[in-house]
């Protein structure tokens, strides 16, 4: 059970802010997959997106996210978000930042995805800094139960809006990687070693900053961690790096995977693969100086994952004194009442927030006001009077906003 105190304990370790500044104030979607609208008005506060299974309420989110990183959450494949039978798809909204707004766009063709501020094509460094995104879904999960991979993508993600460069960095990177795997591939006795050791050095450039840059995001993570937010277990983080610890400074970490890379050169041919590297590293978890994903309850690992996402959103608030837009898919899928509510609290207080649901009915009351979407077959409805709570007699007037 969570102490009745776990509310409080919110407010007293994330001391209240300001409302977000940047706010998504509508989105318009062309044949993005099963979803028909022409525009979307949003609320600054919570917008909850009610609709069964299957009717297009996760795809919704997925635009917005698709709208604050240049990219999806659910698939690789830019073509996948592409209604069946069209050539492409286009997503837009207007992003609002204090008093000025910018209009973003993402084009997805079977093809290509290109990406647009104010009209002007945009690389994906600069799309991915206009609209502050984070994202709570119940695969997320995987971040605690899942492998390495899965945390450092959970990392990557909050560094992007954090870290200038770090999209570049990662890129570059994986290109490295990539090159160094198809030269470690083939015959021993076939590889040019002058071009491998090329590769070896990029991995280092790249490679020592993306390190350096995670080691920092994650002391200050444990700076604004709060240990026992909804119960009295401790939650502890570690960066195991395959290129060791303990670096001060930037030139310590390149100076030290350089030497690990030429070590590993061995087995790496052995292998076939890069074993060294920023791509091979874990953020370790732990509740009560154990594995949370190992020995953690399901419900220990839920206030793990809450408490990450809190000081997420307390690093992006140190860096850029504003949170971020937050979107919940199937927000009580995976958290009971308490947690649930102790989340909402939080949420209301400082950002606008976007949460999908199947019954309405299922949720704890909601703090602040709430405006209301209902979807079903693709087709998005909105409440003509959003602020009104709905009453006895069937909730509120609906109205269409969509053809």
């Amino acid at each position: 059970m969570i102490p009745p105190a776990a509310g409080s304990r919110v407010q007293a370790a994330f001391r209240g802010r300001c409302r977000s500044r940047v706010n998504l104030v509508d989105l318009q979607l062309e044949h993005f997959r099963n979803l028909r609208c022409e525009s979307i008005p949003f609320s600054d506060g919570i917008n909850l997106i009610i609709g069964r299974n299957g009717q297009g309420k996760s795809s919704l989110l997925e635009a917005i996210y698709l709208l604050g990183y240049g990219k999806s959450w659910r698939t690789a494949v830019a073509r996948e978000c592409v209604r069946h039978g069209e050539a492409e798809s286009v997503v837009r909204g207007t992003v609002r930042h204090g008093n000025a707004e910018r209009r973003l766009q993402v084009l997805l063709s079977r093809p290509e995805k290109r990406l647009y501020v104010n009209g002007r094509e945009a690389a994906l460094e600069e799309f991915a800094g206009q609209l502050h995104v984070l994202a709570f879904a119940q695969t997320h999960l995987s971040v605690i139960r899942g492998g390495p991979a899965e945390r450092r993508a959970f990392l990557d993600r909050a560094m992007i809006t954090s870290t200038p460069g770090h999209v570049r960095h990662l890129a570059n990177y994986v290109r490295a990687v990539r090159q160094r795997n198809r030269l470690l591939g083939g015959a021993r006795g076939t590889v040019d070693e002058r071009q491998l050791e090329g590769w070896d050095e990029a991995m280092v450039r790249e490679g020592a900053r993306i390190l350096w840059n995670r080691l920092r995001y994650v002391d200050g993570l444990k700076e604004v961690l709060p240990p026992r937010l909804f119960g009295n277990e401790e939650i502890k983080l570690h960066y195991v790096a395959t290129a060791g610890e303990g670096f001060e400074h930037l030139g310590a970490v390149e100076g030290k995977m350089r030497e690990r890379i030429r070590a590993s050169r061995e087995q790496d041919y052995r292998m076939g693969c890069t074993t060294v590297g920023p791509h091979r590293d874990d953020l370790k978890i732990f509740i009560d100086g154990k594995a949370a994903g190992t020995y953690g309850s399901a419900g220990q690992q839920r206030s793990a994952l809450l408490s990450l996402y809190f000081a997420q959103m307390e690093m992006h608030y140190r860096c850029h004194q504003f949170y971020p837009v937050f979107l919940v898919d199937d927000v009580e899928a995976e958290l009971d009442h308490q947690r649930l509510a102790v989340f909402l609290e939080f949420l209301a207080a400082r950002t606008q927030t976007f949460m999908t649901t199947a019954k309405e009915e299922t949720l704890p009351k909601l703090p602040g006001p709430v405006t209301r979407f209902r979807v079903e077959q693709g087709v998005i409805e909105c409440d003509r009077n959003p602020w009104r709570e709905p009453d006895a007699s069937g909730g509120p007037e609906r109205g269409t906003v969509t053809l």
